[in-house]
């Protein structure tokens, strides 16, 4: 039979670590190493998180526990279906630094599509600067993809 504990009381109530060394704790249902164990012994911050841990994962909680690993597994499906998107849109050439901020950038990357760079148009006018930077900027403030914030 499994013995039943009341974490929540034993962390408002200042439980007091009872292990003798580091090893595993029954309470906690896990392996403490030396620093682990020091903290529980010492500080009573930590061992209340320890304590907490241990509710929120259900120990001695078999339902608990069990909900506890359906969450996890939701969890590790959902970081895996972001990570396949993440990568399949990377195989498409779509990266989030490539993202327009605005109506400039967007002509920017239209023209270089068909070769017309700020790079070549300097060096066909043989001048430095053809002022592309400055419209980008200002296209990009004029007519920005960010919504703007509402005011408070």
């Amino acid at each position: 039979m499994t013995k039943e504990y009341d974490y929540e009381k034993m962390s408002k109530e200042g439980y007091e670590c009872d292990c003798e060394s580091a090893g595993f704790c029954p309470l906690l249902g896990r392996n403490m190493g030396d620093h682990l164990h020091h903290l529980c012994k010492t500080d009573s911050g930590y061992r209340s998180l320890f304590l907490r841990t241990a509710k929120q994962k259900g120990v001695h909680d078999q339902e608990v526990q069990k909900n506890f690993n359906q969450k996890q597994v939701e969890r590790s499906e959902l970081h895996s279906n972001a990570d396949s998107a993440i990568s399949e849109l990377k195989e498409k050439g779509i990266e989030i630094d490539n993202i327009s901020e605005g109506l400039g950038d967007t002509i920017e990357k239209v023209l270089g599509k068909f070769g017309i760079t700020q790079e070549k148009i300097e060096k066909i006018t043989g001048a430095k600067g053809c002022g592309c930077s400055e419209r980008k900027k200002w296209f990009n403030k004029i007519f920005s993809y960010k919504k703007e914030e509402a005011d408070e």
